[in-house]
């Protein structure tokens, strides 16, 4: 800038000013010579000396006035010394004009006598030469402190050098490399490995619960795949779970197998294979446990999001029964968990009331599994969960195929379920074909006789409630195809492996029934019709969990690395605007979603992620494709949806109840808050901002549904009653 520049330039002014001579003081060398010149002439010539020494008084008095003059422009304007001598050298020209005004006679002011210019002349040489000197020892004093800083700074610089040279010589030493080289590996891994670990707790903490579904799906294919190869090789033959002979105790049926034989191998491999694969997957669940259990919480909370959580159970004693009494302990832990979960389910769908559909089925009728592998340990408790399997099936599946039938709303995902539920129930009555006690070769006319008699028309009746789920789900599917086309492929889609190859293991356990306790002969045409319709359903089960379970495994990283930065953060879900009519209920035909549906897409999904820090955070999102078995709604869809429901309520109020369940998420919230960004680190740093975001996102959605199609303070006040 300007005015750092003048302050530069004055400082140089006045390092340059000090080294110049005094006022009055001539830096020619030749000026002490021209004196004595003028003092010997003046001798010779007294006439003339007395002129001289008027004229140099003269000349004095005037360089005088004029250095006075130079010096305070010098000190007030620094930036102006050059010009400053250049007027000296004019003072010179002008004394020299005056001498010739002086010869002509026009500067006799000036003239005085003789004997006053020679004092003059004395007193004012004696104090120039006195100025000088001072000047002259303060010149030499300035340049000697000028040349210490310079030897100064010259000795600085050198050793500066010389310990960079050092250093130097001494990293070129093959140690010191080694040792910089390990330290920056060291660092790099460990950058590298912390970004790793982040990555990984990301990725388990928000894997979704429907990959339970693709391990189930996977540990069944190497089921009923392995049960095919007993069935038609011809080293294998049947017999009872009891028997020792029982080479694999894997349902439906057992059979004694000559091992040694190259196929049966290929289908034992393929078989733990499957078993390794889904084991996998299943400890991930408990690992998401471990990492973020809030978030295993909030999905627990809805009846939408806690509906493939049964798929877990299912899987592990699929995986680990008949594995030793480790294999008996966690069989053993998971039938009980599954009960565990059953009854929670059904508070939950009581609380919301809502009506039974397809994916009530993984987390009720699916214990059915858990009984058939618990069996093998402890038959009591085996009947029991059998006995609750097929009593909610009774329950449930009636129902679920009416409203399957009669309400559109239902996903495509959910309406392929169908077919799971009367095949688990039928899978599960197989224990009853096999005896309870331990023998080898057991009289068992009388168990055959009993079981001709109630466990075949059991069976008859459960294989026709399969078929007709089977085409339940078909239908489904047919009507809600353009729905589903329209959707990108989500954690919801797995709802299509794990049914399709459900009832293929069930095709599998009747016909082992009727080859066990039926008169029909071995090539009848039922039995042949039987056979076919299995090795269909088992090659479109097989080719359909192959792709789906390909694409979710390929679309798994997308799912759980959620980027939520340019989001406005969902609310929780007591504070939804479906909190206040969530209660109104579902019936067996209805136009609108059911309230509980809406709700999970309001609130969105509880997700933990890492900070700029590294550390972790629970924040809510709809940047989830999913939740559970339903595909997630565009807003567009949820402000529609959520119309045609407060239409439904302002038609059809609710009664008044007193009596009533508390609901999971609303009424209460577990400890933890309200299970939402902020409120699940119990602390009040964030609470302020998050607030207000979570209160413009509410006041938005309630704006856009209460404006569409007029009639918004109508509707609002309406769902303000419940």
């Amino acid at each position: 800038s300007a005015s750092s520049y003048t302050e530069v330039g004055s400082q140089n002014a006045n390092e340059r000013t000090s080294l110049l001579p005094p006022p009055g003081i001539s830096t020619h060398e030749g000026e002490g010579t021209n004196r004595t010149h003028s003092s010997h002439r003046a001798r010779n010539a007294p006439s003339r000396s007395r002129r001289e020494g008027e004229r140099m008084a003269r000349s004095s008095r005037y360089r005088d006035r004029h250095n006075d003059r130079e010096s305070r422009r010098h000190n007030g304007r620094a930036s102006r010394a050059h010009q400053g001598r250049n007027d000296h050298s004019r003072g010179g020209q002008n004394e020299r004009r005056r001498r010739g005004r002086y010869r002509h006679g026009e500067d006799e002011r000036y003239y005085s006598d003789d004997t006053d210019s020679d004092e003059y002349e004395i007193s004012a040489s004696s104090e120039s030469s006195s100025q000088y000197r001072r000047w002259a020892r303060k010149k030499a004093r300035i340049l000697e402190e000028e040349r210490a800083k310079l030897i100064a700074q010259w000795k600085a610089e050198a050793m500066a050098e010389e310990e960079r040279k050092r250093k130097e010589r001494e990293q070129s030493l093959w140690y010191n490399r080694l040792r910089r080289w390990g330290r920056h590996q060291s660092r790099r891994v460990a950058v590298r490995s912390s970004r790793a670990l982040t990555a990984v707790g990301s990725f388990i903490s928000n894997m979704p619960l429907t990959i339970n579904a693709v391990a189930l799906s996977i540990v069944t294919l190497g089921v009923v795949w392995f049960k095919f190869a007993e069935e038609n090789l011809d080293t294998c033959m049947p017999v009872h779970f009891h028997s020792t002979q029982c080479s694999f105790p894997e349902f439906p049926g057992c059979f004694y197998c000559d091992t040694s034989t190259f196929m049966y191998q290929v289908a034992v491999y393929f078989h733990y294979a499957c078993s390794v694969v889904a084991g996998v997957m299943a400890m991930l669940f408990f690992a998401k446990v471990i990492l973020a259990r809030r978030v295993v919480i909030d999905e627990l909370s809805s009846p939408t999001t806690a509906s493939p959580a049964g798929l877990i159970c299912m899987t592990m004693v699929c995986v680990f029964a008949g594995r030793g009494i480790v294999g008996q302990v966690l069989v053993t832990l998971a039938a009980g968990m599954h009960l565990c979960l059953a009854s929670w389910f059904i508070y939950m769908a009581l609380a919301y009331r809502i009506l039974p559909d397809p994916s009530w089925y993984p987390n009720t009728v699916g214990i059915g599994l858990s009984a058939v592998k618990a069996w093998l340990y402890y038959p009591v408790p085996g009947h029991f969960l059998m006995a609750i399997s097929l009593t909610l099936n009774c329950f449930f599946f009636p129902i679920s195929i009416m409203r399957v039938a009669l309400n559109k709303k239902i996903s495509a995902p959910v309406g392929w379920i169908q077919m799971s539920a009367p095949a688990i129930a039928l899978y599960a009555l197989t224990i009853m074909a096999q005896p309870s006690f331990e023998e080898e070769h057991p009289d068992v006319t009388d168990f055959q006789r009993v079981h001709r008699m109630i466990y075949l028309p059991f069976m008859h009746v459960l294989f026709v409630l399969s078929v007709i789920g089977a085409l339940s789900s078909v239908l489904s599917l047919w009507d809600r195809w353009g729905s589903i086309r329209r959707k990108q492929f989500s954690p919801a889609h797995a709802a299509f492996c794990f049914p399709t190859l459900a009832h293929a293991n069930a095709i599998q356990a009747y016909r082992g029934a009727i080859d066990a306790f039926s008169d029909l002969p071995p090539g009848s045409p039922a039995k042949i019709a039987i056979y076919c319709y299995w090795v269909f359903v088992l090659l479109g089960g097989t080719i359909t969990t192959f792709i789906i379970t390909t694409k979710f495994i390929y679309h798994l990283p997308e799912w759980t690395q959620i980027d939520v930065s340019d989001e406005i953060e969902p609310p929780a879900p007591k504070e939804t605007m479906m909190s206040e009519i969530v209660l109104a209920g579902e019936t067996l035909r209805q136009k609108y979603v059911s309230p509980a549906v809406l709700q999970a897409n309001e609130a969105g999904a509880l997700v933990r992620l890492p900070d700029q820090y590294g550390r972790s955070r629970y924040v809510r999102t709809r940047k989830v494709t999913a939740l559970g078995f339903e595909p997630i709604m565009t807003i567009l869809e949820l402000d529609e949806e959520r119309e045609k429901l407060l239409d439904w309520v302002a038609k059809n109020p609710a009664k008044t109840r007193h009596r009533t369940l508390s609901v999971p998420g609303i009424d209460f919230n577990y400890g933890y808050g309200d299970l939402r960004g902020s409120g699940v680190f119990d602390g009040s740093a964030e609470d302020d901002s998050r607030d207000a975001s979570r209160m413009t996102y509410l006041s938005r959605n309630r704006s856009q549904t209460h404006d569409v199609a007029g009639g918004g303070d109508s509707r609002r006040s309406l769902s303000l009653l419940f």
